[in-house]
């Protein structure tokens, strides 16, 4: 089938329920002043077949501003509009002493609710109900068929590559687009409260006016936490994001950024590799194993008969397999999701974490099953998961590797590495001591260079022509080392089609 001209799905049930991380207060007509509207993005709820969730920011970190008096959103078919919808208003609980103004951004959110499948609709916000932003178009999904995804992580804020980096995603016509976590970079690393050395919270404001008018305010934003979204805030530190990213999220995960949803064929599933990451330990078993317990759930009812799906995406930040110098692969997430990966046959796993692109071989048991060059296919229901690094968003890029890869960047002869704890990898949390230690998969790497790139991905349902596939393309823009200069024309830097034949 034509992947142009996509049809697209019905989004988002039951938004009524909708609720935000984090104080909220809801305004019904005070006259106090405000800061005008700024950026926008949107994202889907729970479910994408019903509505969408629009959210805008107000006043800055560096300035006290008046609560919103009338926050709303107003939509239609046309940029007549016809309907109004007010939002709720949130502010992040920032603590005293960080170096930084008290930050006084307001954080706006509207769900809306019963739109029409594969539809384009307009929309505009508000603070007071008498100053509105300019209109602004997003479509609706469509029930069944083909359509396109990106995706992308490690994104930081810097004008000459977050920016073009958006465009290029929104560029690229998708139904909506993954983060694969470390958005913003407000902390230099993972902190738990006491520490607040070197916190800067205005550096949100800075990412969403990055890729709010670039593309987020039309394309919904998928983002998943990644461990500089652990701010030091009440524990886990999540509070930030949740407020700026108010999803519904699962809480039977035991987390508050975990959750799913569905698109058409396929099901998407963002888990917080935080909770078992051996690399970045600061939330290490913060769920005491029910996320685990979740994903397990969650896997075996998207196999389940009569599901309707045949492509199963995780999104996580800490890359299971990377043999880059930086970070590298963490076992901790390997070692106790990976076995549920096979046994569910999950298709793809995309991350972040590591600034590079790198896809592996499909894999089993860790270990990869076949050599898969680019531009090659994958029966996933056989062959194993692929799993690619899509870490080249707009922070600065990592370009050390360890060990030998099919095709990009050459590296070192050292092998590649792992974390992994000395006492053991579980679903709990590691025990022992984290440690750096020489990696037991052997010759995974199919793909890898440290550029900044954009993974695009047209999923096709089976036909009579075919079983259902899922193309993956990484475009590589034009660039430098220090920016993104150009987004026209960008050259696929490495592919595989994904199918599924013969599975669960």
């Amino acid at each position: 089938m034509q992947v142009n001209g996509l049809k697209r799905r019905d989004l988002l049930k039951g938004t009524a329920a909708l609720t935000v991380a984090g104080p909220i207060l809801k305004f019904a007509g005070s006259t106090a002043a405000a800061a005008l509207p700024g950026p926008q993005w949107i994202f889907f709820g729970p479910d994408p077949t019903a509505g969408l969730i629009v959210n805008w920011s107000s006043g800055s970190a560096s300035s006290v501003t008046a609560a919103p008096p009338a926050p709303q959103v107003r939509y239609g078919l046309t940029a007549a509009y016809g309907r109004v919808q007010p939002a709720t208003a949130a502010k992040v609980p920032v603590p005293a002493g960080h170096g930084e103004p008290a930050q006084d951004t307001w954080y706006l959110s509207a769900a809306l609710t019963g739109l029409l499948p594969g539809t384009v609709y307009h929309y505009s916000v508000s603070n007071d109900g008498h100053t509105w932003t300019p209109d602004a178009p997003f479509t609706t999904a469509a029930v069944s068929g083909g359509f396109r995804f990106t995706a992308f992580g490690d994104e930081a804020a810097a004008a000459a590559r977050a920016t073009p980096m958006a465009q290029l995603a929104a560029s690229l016509s998708p139904a909506f687009h993954l983060v694969a976590g470390d958005l913003a970079y407000a902390t230099p690393d993972p902190m738990k409260l006491p520490n607040v050395t070197g916190y800067n919270p205005a550096q949100w404001d800075a990412y969403l006016k990055a890729v709010g008018p670039a593309a987020a305010r039309s394309v919904p934003w998928q983002a998943s936490v990644g461990a500089h979204e652990i701010e030091p805030l009440v524990s886990p530190g999540y509070a930030g994001f949740t407020t700026r990213f108010p999803y519904l999220a699962d809480r039977t995960s035991g987390s508050p950024v975990v959750r799913a949803f569905t698109y058409s064929n396929a099901a998407f599933i963002h888990l917080d590799g935080n909770d078992l990451s051996a690399q970045e330990t600061v939330n290490t078993g913060y769920t005491a194993g029910a996320q685990t317990t979740w994903l397990a759930a969650k896997l075996a009812g998207y196999r389940a008969a009569g599901s309707g799906i045949d492509f199963i995406v995780i999104i996580v930040n800490c890359s299971c397999y990377s043999s880059n110098a930086e970070h590298g692969s963490d076992g901790g997430l390997r070692d106790v999701w990976g076995p549920l990966f096979d046994q569910y046959q999950v298709d793809l796993v995309i991350s972040g974490h590591v600034h590079a692109y790198e896809r592996t071989h499909p894999m089993i048991a860790g270990q990869p099953t076949s050599q898969v060059p680019s531009g090659g296919t994958v029966n996933s229901a056989s062959q194993g998961t692929t799993y690619i690094c899509a870490g080249g968003g707009g922070n600065g890029l990592y370009g050390q590797w360890y060990g030998t890869t099919l095709g990009g960047d050459a590296g070192s002869t050292t092998a590649p590495k792992v974390w992994r704890w000395s006492g053991g990898d579980t679903a709990l949390g590691g025990t022992g001591t984290a440690r750096d230690v020489t990696d037991t998969a052997v010759g995974y790497s199919a793909y890898r260079q440290a550029a900044y790139h954009c993974l695009c991905v047209d999923v096709v349902p089976a036909a009579s022509d075919g079983p259902p596939s899922m193309l993956i393309r990484a475009l590589k823009p034009a660039q430098t080392a220090s920016a993104v200069t150009s987004i026209t024309s960008p050259a696929v830097m490495d592919s595989v089609n994904i199918i599924r034949t013969g599975g669960a």
